[in-house]
């Protein structure tokens, strides 16, 4: 009898053994290429293989606050964690024992479906705030603009008042002044607000912060930027810049205007619009240099369009959340 209930006693301890090495072996599977995806990441973001683990050094000792940030939603994000695990010991379980658990199954899938609801929740917190993109309008003669926005985001400022159903309502002149009905003139059309943007930040340069305008005045031009605009752009964005060791500036294009359309009638002939995502940084990053001569058609002719804004990643390259 005693010899019995060894061997029942023994046989649990091994089939527990068992499935707990298979939950592991799962487990080990998905933290394989939960790194496979953050290095090939990294690594198709400019910074090379060893450059991912140098980053990560960076910004364990510069950035601990983030890293704590990091642990804590991490820890929200996997509140189903501790049942899906439990669930899943029942599933293995039955699969060893040759039983039928459906609702065990049932729990677990339900888990893995909560977490990924609760992960784009927390996905939908991180937005960009794209700050003081401006709108010049250029038309051969005098003409009456209507110009909309197709956010995927929400509007925080604008100005003139943007009317959410209508949009914005000008005269333009050929020398870009506009006047509203009220006869109240403005050199361009403001607006604000949170997008959720998807950044590129496979391309772009990592400049010294004394060089900054000089970077500027180059990179606006090839962007097609006239010295009225760029000079508005620079004395807008210098001050933040000036003062840091480098920065690492990229001109979003695609994953710009797919967050952040224009609609204007009469339809333009030309539209140039430059949109600069950037983070200061105390060391040289490597990144590949991005081509901006082929970013906006060359030369304006006719009807011409023209927006400059821009985002600051505030905590590099590791994280998702830029804001200004």
């Amino acid at each position: 009898m005693e010899h019995t209930e060894f061997e029942e006693f023994r046989n649990k301890k091994l089939h527990s053994l068992k499935v707990w090495k298979t939950i592991i072996i799962i487990h080990g599977i998905n933290l394989f290429f939960l790194v496979y995806l953050a290095i090939i990441g990294m690594i198709t973001s400019g910074y090379g293989f060893l450059g991912f683990f140098k980053e990560l050094f960076y910004e364990l000792v510069h950035y601990p606050g983030m890293i704590i940030s990091y642990a804590i939603i991490s820890a929200y994000l996997n509140i189903f964690t501790i049942p899906r695990l439990i669930a899943l010991y029942r599933i293995i379980e039955a699969v060893i024992l040759g039983e039928r658990k459906v609702k065990h199954v049932l729990f677990y899938v339900l888990g893995v479906v909560l977490q990924f609801v609760t992960l784009l929740f927390g996905l939908n917190y991180f937005l960009s705030r794209a700050h003081k993109p401006v709108i010049y309008l250029y038309p051969e003669s005098r003409t009456e603009v209507d110009v909309k926005l197709d956010l995927d985001g929400k509007l925080t400022v604008t100005y003139p008042d943007y009317d959410l159903a209508e949009g914005w309502t000008v005269t333009a002149d050929p020398d870009g002044t506009l006047t509203d009905k009220n006869g109240r003139k403005y050199s361009y059309l403001y607006w604000e607000g949170d997008i959720n943007i998807k950044p590129d930040l496979s391309k772009g340069f990592c400049v010294k912060g004394e060089d900054t305008a000089k970077f500027l005045e180059t990179a606006l031009a090839e962007l097609g930027l006239n010295d009225k605009e760029a000079d508005d752009f620079i004395t807008y964005w210098l001050p933040l810049m000036i003062g840091n060791k480098y920065n690492v500036i990229t001109f979003q294009t695609k994953a710009y205007e797919d967050v952040a359309s224009l609609s204007i009638s009469p339809k333009p002939d030309t539209v140039i619009r430059v949109n600069m995502l950037w983070y200061s940084t105390d060391r040289q990053v490597s990144i590949r240099p991005q081509d901006l001569t082929s970013v906006n058609p060359p030369g304006r002719k006719g009807f011409t369009v023209v927006e400059w804004g821009g985002e600051e990643y505030k905590m590099g390259p590791l994280c998702i959340e830029s804001w200004v």
